[in-house]
């Protein structure tokens, strides 16, 4: 949209408004690389690592069974994704796991299908007693996870997730921004999202996209967004109904520690919004992490609001960690790279009853 100043000079022609940038069609490799950083620190506690890819954690987070760099898990069913990656997955798994590798993928691929995903669920727990997986197993898994043929399918399976985040974000951006590009941000938002939730929600996002894109054009919009961000920063507390209050007890379980993670992020971000601190695009994402969080089960809704509004304001608490990325935002709009050093310090474990 063009505009014109009010007694401007009209001796000269007016030069025709350039045309904005082509969008591309990948994120910066910068990008690419701190999202995944920054996406591997909140799966796995570390963000560049070759160790990341025999990461393995038992049902404690309700997904039955999550492993390698990215978490691929049976609850939400990207296990599977990983298993059709693998060449000859069958005979692979048969030679790393000789005594489980036959049901490993079996169950693996029907948890697809949310039909099958209950019975893959309960072989999944099958091989494990309260969220510890049994050492034998583990060390079959490991060894398959490991395989130079299964590390290069998760590294093909992060490509997927990159493309495609990078086309919600490159929307996002064009569709509610009037922006050829995406921010950073926005781009580390969706590749995040596309990380958890695996691809049964893209649907509902763009339905999502659609709708926000029919509200009014500027400051009512922005005022309308920050009315809705200030109840989905509240939806932690009210699904809990309890204060939004940093708790002073110690950190609980895991399961609870969203819970605190949530009431925490629900004063910060309230902090953030009536402080000006946030900007109206900022404030957007986090409702949509509002909206996406509201038709979840609880438990992973708490985990997804966390993760999500972390990338949303680029501070937060998520899985144990309190983050401030901002800097590193800046850095990355600002066409810098990050290490994974950096990425790890922009991160610390927080004292209950301090954020």
């Amino acid at each position: 949209m063009a505009f014109c100043l009010a007694g401007a000079a009209q001796a000269q022609p007016a030069e025709p408004a350039p045309e904005p940038p082509a969008a591309s069609a990948a994120p910066p490799p910068a990008w690419a690389q701190a999202s995944s950083m920054m996406t591997r620190l909140l799966e796995t506690a570390a963000p560049s690592s070759l160790a990341v890819y025999i990461t393995m954690a038992g049902d404690k987070d309700k997904q039955g069974l999550s492993v390698g760099a990215l978490q691929w898990n049976f609850g939400q069913g990207t296990i599977a994704d990983l298993i059709d990656k693998i060449p000859d997955a069958d005979t692979r798994a048969a030679a790393d796991m000789p005594f489980h590798g036959a049901d490993f993928v079996k169950y693996a691929r029907l948890s697809r299908d949310p039909l099958t995903r209950p019975e893959a669920l309960a072989w999944a727990r099958s091989v494990q007693e309260g969220g510890v997986i049994d050492p034998a197993f583990a060390i079959e898994l490991e060894g398959f996870l490991g395989d130079p043929a299964v590390v290069a399918a998760q590294d093909a399976g992060e490509q997927v997730f990159r493309a495609s985040a990078w086309n919600l974000a490159t929307r996002w951006a064009a569709t509610l921004q009037g922006r050829p590009q995406p921010r950073f941000s926005e781009y580390a938002f969706f590749y995040d999202m596309r990380v958890q939730a695996g691809a049964r929600y893209l649907e509902e996002i763009e339905a999502v996209m659609a709708k926000l894109a029919t509200f009014k054009a500027g400051e009512t919009r922005d005022l309308d967004f920050t009315s809705r961000a200030r109840t989905g920063a509240a939806f932690v507390a009210m699904k809990n109904d309890t204060p939004c209050a940093i708790p002073t007890a110690k950190r609980p379980s895991l399961a609870p520690g969203h819970v605190w993670d949530g009431q925490a992020n629900c004063a910060v971000w309230r902090t953030m919004i009536e402080g000006g601190e946030t900007q109206g695009p900022d404030r957007e994402l986090l409702v949509l992490a509002f909206l996406r969080a509201y038709v979840g089960s609880d438990e992973f809704a708490v985990n997804l609001f966390n993760r999500k509004g972390l990338f949303a304001t680029g501070r937060g608490l998520a899985n144990g960690r309190s983050c401030d990325f901002r800097p590193l935002f800046a850095a990355l709009d600002a066409g810098e790279s990050v290490t994974p050093e950096q990425v790890s310090g922009a991160c610390r474990a927080p004292k209950p009853g301090k954020g």
